[in-house]
């Protein structure tokens, strides 16, 4: 895998050197389990490249990567402690609705998330979320497709991320829901990141919200839950 354009894996350190980050997955496959998954970017990728890897694993294969694969993130690890700051990776995206994953101690360099589109689906996944006792813990609100209530849950997150569908067939998004998200995270002192607005392509509508782009991360060594 290379660099990433998946902004929310960039960091900006104080000097102004931009730190860039990458993505990484054991396999390539997935099931389509909800309304956000409708549109998948990684299902067309694969379609592309002929293979068909999305549907119950049960009656469909996944493409595990070779020992090569495995070797990236070894000298990614290496380039950071070279540069003496952390590499943001974005790494298998996969369900944790079971409760041993919130079992133990995590490392504090593992941030943990879950995808909320619908008000239905935060009602879901966040709960079990919060079991984990990661030290940050967020939500990918991608593609945003409804206003998002994140009251109940928001005292208890580290992070928020938005952002509207894209693709030949995406969802429009309304304004207010990333607009709402934003105004919640900044009630409740929580970073929020606003990736883009969406449309036919990532960057049809820009990342603007009320005139300006929303950047914010977690700091690069955080003080979390660990709960």
């Amino acid at each position: 895998m290379a660099v990433t354009v998946i902004q929310w894996t960039w960091r900006i350190l104080p000097n102004g050197t931009l730190i860039k980050g990458y993505t990484f997955n054991p396999w390539w496959g997935c099931l389509k389990v909800s309304e956000e998954c409708h549109h998948c970017y990684a299902e067309d990728i694969a379609h592309h490249y002929g293979h068909e890897v999305w549907g119950p694993a049960s009656t469909t294969s996944r493409r595990v990567f070779r020992e090569k694969h495995w070797q990236e993130p070894r000298a990614w690890n290496r380039q950071a402690k070279k540069q003496g700051h952390r590499r943001s990776v974005f790494c298998a995206s996969i369900i944790l609705p079971m409760s041993p994953w919130g079992k133990g101690t995590w490392p504090d360099n593992v941030w943990v998330g879950t995808s909320v589109g619908v008000q239905k689906r935060a009602e879901e996944r966040v709960p079990y979320l919060l079991e984990i006792p990661a030290v940050v813990r967020f939500l990918s609100c991608e593609p945003l497709l409804g206003s998002l209530d994140l009251s109940p849950w928001i005292s208890q997150l580290q992070w928020v991320i938005s952002g509207g569908e894209s693709g030949y067939e995406a969802r429009p998004m309304n304004m207010e829901w990333p607009r709402s998200l934003r105004d919640q995270c900044q009630e409740a002192q929580v970073p929020y990141f606003f990736k883009q607005i969406g449309g036919r392509y990532h960057d049809s509508g820009g990342r603007e919200l009320d005139g300006r782009t929303w950047d914010e991360i977690p700091p690069e060594f955080p003080i979390g839950c660990l709960t």
